[in-house]
């Protein structure tokens, strides 16, 4: 059979749509291969770059129980607080002697160390402490109770409208101080150097009369502020036992409004009399060790195996019989004190204790420390000698570069009691009551070191008197106050003299800080006044028995002006 045409197209034309449609959906079934991917180039490695390490291979941990919470750590100790403890040494030269101290700060206590006793002052109770270390005995003194009864009344003076006519007149001790504004570093505090001057002005009915000027020339420094402890004021000295004795009044001035401070270097001159009686003494302090630090307060309490002294009269007679001169100052008799190189063109003597051939109370160590205070001036200087045969002392003087040896004989010492008609016109006149009469007689040799066959010179001195007024108290604290006055450095004299008066405590109000005044003042307190001008032998007794001492002490020195005389006179030749 013949197909149509028309079908034929029809049928290719169907065919072809089919193959179309196939191909389509086998296209669309199965696709297309992905052509192969291009080699991913390896990047190098860094040359700083470190290999990564292999992934550690997990592991499984066995759960582990929870700890006890650890306790919290205690917080750290303060900081110690910062030293305020003071420890230092002193050097002390008066004329050809040299003595040492130490002396301790802690809070409301002190404590110095003299060559032969030591003052402990414990201020937080009201009481100081006198120790001697060579007899382990102690002695406690409480501080002398607080008065609050009002100053008394000046005394009225000879001419007073009032119509009182008691003898006496008014010193006046005027104080000037100078910065010098000059400024230096010493043991790490600043120094501040200060002059300090006083002068002695009587006025015209003053019985005392005899010019007197202190010079100080000083360092000070601030130590660390102490706890505040104030002493009380002391009761006001007695009257004079004989109200119609010459009494003078003192009263004190100060110029210049000057910080001072502690003193770690000062030279005091004291300048007394004039014309042919003037007197020129120097004597200087110089701190060696200064150190601020922590010290144990054991030092500041009485010692353990120490026993209380019955007496202060033991603890310082338990140092040799000589007062607080040789207490506080050491002998070179007894190698407590050192001697000073002797200067060029000075002329050293070397004394002997005098010997005492009456039967009355004397201390032979005190004398001669009167002794030698009263030769150290001018260009003579001298030193405590002591030996048991005449070649030890010779040797002795020769070790300590004495040119001369003085020998002093107390031949007689006479009191007898006021008579007659010279008593009778003393009460008249209104002289007041009268007083025992002094007389002492002594001999004095003097022999060169390298001949002591025979004596260069001999002589005789005496002296008497009839009583003991404010000049010779004024007198009594000059000789005591040549080395106290070491000591206190600034107000050294000052408040020696002002003592006596009742008029001032320590400093002086002059903002001066030095505890080793108020160890003095203490120890002054405890032995008593009598113990700086009569020393151990004798130590008290009445107003007869002091003046009988003081002439005694007048005697010598008329006996040391003498042989200076006589040396000086032989230089000139």
């Amino acid at each position: 059979m013949v197909k149509s045409p028309f079908l034929v197209v029809l049928a290719v034309v169907v065919s072809a749509t089919v193959a179309a449609s196939t191909l389509t959906s086998a296209q669309q079934a199965t696709p297309p291969p992905t052509p192969p991917a291009k080699p991913t180039p390896t990047a190098k490695p860094s040359p700083t770059a470190k290999p990564t390490p292999a992934p550690a291979k997990a592991t499984t941990t066995k759960p582990t129980a929870t700890p006890a919470a650890s306790p919290t750590p205690a917080p750290p100790p303060p900081p110690p607080k910062p030293a305020t403890d003071v420890k230092l040494k002193t050097q002390y030269q008066q004329g050809a002697q040299v003595s040492e101290n130490v002396m301790y700060l802690q809070g409301p206590r002190q404590r110095v160390e003299f060559p032969a006793v030591v003052s402990i002052d414990q201020c937080d109770l009201k009481r100081s402490v006198m120790l001697n270390a060579s007899e382990k005995k102690y002695r406690v003194q409480a501080y002398p109770e607080a008065t609050s009864a009002p100053a008394a009344a000046p005394q009225p003076v000879m001419g007073d409208p009032t119509g009182q006519s008691h003898p006496g007149g008014v010193l006046t001790m005027t104080t000037t101080l100078t910065d010098t504004l000059e400024r230096e570093k010493m043991f790490g505090l600043e120094a501040r150097h200060v002059k300090s001057v006083m002068v002695k002005e009587p006025s015209s009915r003053a019985c005392d009369k005899q010019p007197l000027k202190v010079e100080v020339d000083a360092w000070y420094v601030d130590l660390p502020e102490q706890s505040k402890c104030v002493r009380p004021n002391a009761a006001p000295p007695p009257p004079p036992p004989d109200p119609a004795a010459c009494t003078d009044r003192v009263e004190t001035r100060t110029v210049g409004d000057v910080k001072l401070g502690f003193p770690v270097k000062a030279t005091t001159t004291t300048t007394s009399g004039e014309g042919d009686k003037l007197e020129v003494t120097t004597s200087s302090q110089t701190v060696t060790e200064l150190e601020i630090t922590h010290l144990d307060k054991a030092l500041f309490d009485v010692p353990a195996g120490y026993t209380e002294a019955n007496s202060t009269a033991e603890i310082v007679a338990a140092v040799g019989n000589g007062g607080l001169a040789d207490a506080v100052f050491g002998s070179t008799a007894d190698g407590t004190s050192m001697a000073a190189p002797k200067k060029a063109g000075v002329v050293r003597i070397g004394v002997l204790e005098p010997v005492n051939h009456t039967d009355r109370n004397l201390s032979g160590r005190f004398l001669r420390q009167d002794v030698v205070a009263k030769l150290n001036k001018g260009s003579f200087d001298a030193l405590p000698l002591a030996g048991t045969s005449p070649a030890e002392i010779q040797q002795e003087a020769a070790k300590l570069q004495c040119d001369y040896i003085l020998f002093t004989d107390i031949t007689e010492v006479k009191t007898s009691k006021p008579g007659g008609i010279g008593g009778a016109m003393k009460k008249v006149s209104g002289g007041g009551e009268n007083k025992d009469k002094q007389d002492v007689k002594l001999d004095y040799k003097l022999f060169a070191v390298d001949a002591a066959q025979s004596p260069k010179f001999t002589g005789k001195a005496q002296a008497s008197t009839g009583g003991f007024g404010v000049g010779s108290a004024l007198k009594m604290a000059a000789f005591a106050g040549q080395m106290y006055m070491s000591v206190m450095g600034m107000g050294g004299l000052t408040n020696s003299m002002m003592g006596l008066s009742g008029l001032s405590g320590m400093g002086g109000g002059m903002g001066m800080y030095d505890p080793r005044m108020s160890a003095m003042a203490s120890m002054a307190a405890s032995v008593g006044m009598s113990a700086m001008a009569g020393g151990g032998g004798g130590m008290g007794g009445d107003a007869s028995e002091q003046d009988m001492r003081n002439t005694v002490s007048a005697a010598l020195g008329n006996a040391a002006k003498a042989t200076m005389d006589q040396l000086s006179n032989t230089k000139k030749k």
